[in-house]
């Protein structure tokens, strides 16, 4: 298939959403040939000091191509995300390929530098992508980078990986200089319909390189959920894949042995949600699986996600790094709403921790944890949601006593636009940036079937939530209908970061 937007940039001045005024101030767009500012906490595409959103609208039309795809950037400013935004598809400027059907471009996002501009650049998978022109041969997926600049436009592309026929390249992505040459590369999950496979795009990505396969899972599996931290301490980024088939599930770190990423630590648990950041301020990566579980054998262990106890409505295990690769893990925590300070109560199928996100949200140095329960209960709204936000301390994100310091934040909250509703799922996806710049990370929230009771085919659904600093007051509802775009359906499902 073919890459690349509609292009379209919006301004926003004051609009009412439901009972609640939200302003969405009219910020200057992003000046042509400005240097990059400092670094910020989040990806910053304009190199302008504010920390952007990119949406992955994996499920929107382009000219009548259902499930095409694409992209909707969200500027940052000194009032927020919102003020500025633009679209990218396939068939933008300077974006590889073409719109087609099913391409599903946008399914899986991630942000890095990989070119070294001090523009942060967005990694796109499209696992619908056909390669070639064979009709029987379908679904290969592939993988694109779209380099960020002043400009605020995605006008350079190119594409850095492709799967075989069925592969669905692109499902789920991550990030980092593995290798240690210098270059960023990414890690590829490919479903492959009946098994899952985990593979390596080696940097440069300015580069053709083949895709080398880290990891295989049994029949049903997936393609791994997968994040980037330095857990062992070494100052290098290692690669962290969460998966599971029809009867295995493990999770495993990997780092470079000097010729290949080799796995050094492994457990049977694995998470729909993951997170890497340093939640104890030791420097040293932890590891947080969210809505953890285990498909045992009868000779693997079952207490690796933590006490059966905590598991009623989904828990958060979290594995602290620290005294090496032999070390990481030896301490950890376990977390659910039956946690003493952990906001809410567990409840069969509220699937806590289902999405998480990491970053410092007070400026202490240390990370703090964001944990959908997409699911939750609100009154008697089922399935309304929420998202958790857990603060950390010396100790990680439950103190020397087993209690949490935590806050729930939803639809009914104090200072959040708009009102719960059945099926609006907030906290179906998670994202952290320093948005406004005033040194701290703010929380974006997806509620991707907001609005779904009244779909119209030709207009959208859903909507990210923002909380500045991970609280109610100033928060802003954005909507794919506030936006005018038209055919998002479940805009919010995906936020890259």
């Amino acid at each position: 298939m073919r890459f690349g937007a509609l292009v379209r940039s919006k301004r926003l001045s004051a609009v009412l959403l439901g009972a609640a005024t939200v302003l969405v101030s009219a910020g200057l767009a992003p000046t042509a040939g400005a240097a990059p500012a400092a670094a910020v906490q989040g990806p910053d595409f304009n190199g302008d000091g504010y920390a952007d959103t990119v949406v992955g609208v994996y499920r929107g039309d382009i000219d009548g191509q259902k499930s095409a795809g694409y992209l909707h950037v969200l500027y940052g400013g000194s009032s927020g995300v919102g003020s500025f935004t633009t679209s990218v598809s396939q068939d933008s400027p300077g974006v590889p390929g073409t719109s087609e059907k099913n391409d599903q471009f946008g399914s899986s996002v991630a942000t890095a530098d990989v070119d070294g501009d001090g523009f942060t650049d967005v990694v796109v998978g499209a696992p619908g992508e056909d390669v070639g022109s064979d009709p029987a041969a379908t679904g290969h997926g592939s993988v694109v980078v779209l380099h960020g600049s002043s400009s605020g436009d995605f006008e350079r592309g190119r594409t850095i990986a492709q799967g075989p026929a069925g592969g669905g390249a692109g499902a789920s992505l991550a990030v980092g200089d593995f290798t240690q040459d210098g270059a960023v590369d990414v890690a590829v999950g490919l479903p492959h319909g009946e098994f899952g496979e985990v593979t390596l795009r080696p940097g440069p990505l300015t580069e053709d390189k083949p895709l080398t396969s880290l990891l295989r899972t049994g029949f049903g599996g997936t393609s791994g959920r997968l994040a980037a931290g330095d857990f062992d301490g070494n100052g290098k980024t290692d690669l962290a894949i969460s998966s599971y088939s029809n009867d295995d599930s493990r999770t495993t770190l990997w780092r470079w042995n000097g010729s290949a990423l080799q796995e050094y630590w492994k457990s049977p648990a694995t998470g729909y949600g993951i997170a890497a950041g340093d939640f104890d301020g030791d420097r040293v990566d932890d590891l947080a699986l969210g809505h953890c579980l285990i498909i045992a054998e009868a000779d693997r262990p079952t207490g690796a996600c933590g006490p059966d106890e905590l598991a009623k409505g989904g828990k958060v295990r979290v594995f602290y790094g620290g005294g090496g690769a032999e070390g990481f893990g030896t301490r950890n925590h376990t977390l659910s709403q039956d946690t003493p300070g952990v906001a809410g109560t567990a409840e069969d199928a509220d699937n806590f921790g289902i999405k998480l996100a990491a970053g410092d949200l007070n400026g202490d140095g240390r990370d703090d944890l964001v944990a959908g329960t997409p699911a939750e209960a609100i009154g008697a709204l089922d399935r309304a949601g929420s998202a958790t936000v857990l603060t950390s301390g010396p100790d990680g994100l439950l103190d020397d006593s087993g209690t949490a310091k935590s806050t729930a934040w939803h639809q009914d909250s104090a200072g959040v636009p708009g009102a719960p509703e059945v099926n609006d799922e907030f906290g179906s996806a998670l994202a952290l940036g320093d948005h406004d710049g005033d040194g701290d990370g703010d929380v974006t929230v997806g509620v991707y079937n907001e609005n779904s009771a009244e779909y119209d085919q030709s207009l959208s659904t859903g909507g990210i939530w923002t909380l500045p600093n991970g609280a109610g007051a100033g928060s802003k509802a954005l909507t794919a209908r506030l936006f005018g775009l038209r055919g998002a359906l479940y805009y919010g499902q995906i936020l890259g970061r």
